[in-house]
């Protein structure tokens, strides 16, 4: 019986060494993963592309679809300074943005995720000799997509009422065209385009992360309050400004526009 306890205790303790050796960020701070959420929504790697979910209206005519949610990628852009908000670029003739706007609420959520390709390494565990390879030690089943940080931001939307203030509409094209060209094609004042755009400012409301398996990195939730303040901070860090990325320095109008629908 002494035995058997000796070899489980053995057993017990080999373990929690071996999860204590893997990665450097073992049992962070929620303020380390909460800096590791704004970095991951700024991170060029995911090319500015979310996957929003909106919910089809209640007396949608087609039944079996009322109260449905869909999901699908969408591109933003961190465009507001000052505060954790994303700018979105809507298209009437989209079902998606149909949705948003026949609701009163206008709630939704936003996904985004850091690179799913296994030979992408996390940059929480990359080799202390190259920053381009996974530590030589970490097991291959801790590669994947389910060992890396995803983000869910629960929030509304507002819609820029461009007519009334045609300066923000401007700013907002000028950051969105940045981070996004080929939408040139599709946004307002595009000569070639057939559909009616509009802009939508995502404000979030609370926010759901996981940084990877939790015995390495923290899962939780954040606060609007917590996402600002850390959304500013990282705006105003020298990295940040170094970016080549334009900001949208005033938030931008939550006047709802007048849009004609097809």
């Amino acid at each position: 019986m002494l035995s058997r306890q000796r070899d489980w205790c053995f057993r017990a303790v080999t373990v929690l060494l071996t999860l204590c050796s893997i990665g450097g960020y073992a049992w962070e701070s929620k303020s380390e993963a909460l800096s590791q959420a704004v970095r991951l929504v700024h991170d060029p790697e995911h090319f500015g592309v979310s996957t929003l979910s909106t919910k089809y209206p209640a007396d949608h005519p087609i039944a079996d679809l009322a109260g449905s949610v869909m999901s699908g990628p969408e591109y933003f852009a961190p465009c507001d300074a000052a505060t954790g908000t994303l700018l979105y670029l809507g298209l009437t003739v989209s079902q998606t943005w149909r949705n948003v706007l026949n609701s009163d609420t206008k709630n939704a959520t936003v996904s985004i995720a850091s690179n799913t390709d296994p030979s992408v390494p996390d940059p929480r565990h990359t080799s202390k000799h190259n920053s381009n390879h996974w530590q030589k030690e970490r097991p291959s089943w801790r590669r994947g997509m389910p060992s890396k940080p995803r983000v869910t931001l629960f929030g509304h939307f507002d819609l820029l009422n461009v007519t009334q203030h045609p300066d923000q509409a401007e700013k907002a094209l000028s950051c969105y065209l940045d981070h996004h060209p080929d939408a040139g094609h599709w946004a307002p004042n595009a000569t070639e385009s057939l559909h009616i755009p509009f802009w939508a400012q995502f404000s979030v409301d609370k926010v759901y992360w996981v940084g990877g398996f939790g015995d390495e990195h923290y899962i939780g939730w954040f606060t609007s309050d917590e996402w600002n303040t850390a959304w500013k901070q990282h705006r105003l860090s020298p990295s940040s400004q170094d970016s080549r990325h334009a900001d949208v320095n005033r938030p931008l109008d939550n006047a709802h526009p007048e849009l004609t629908f097809q």
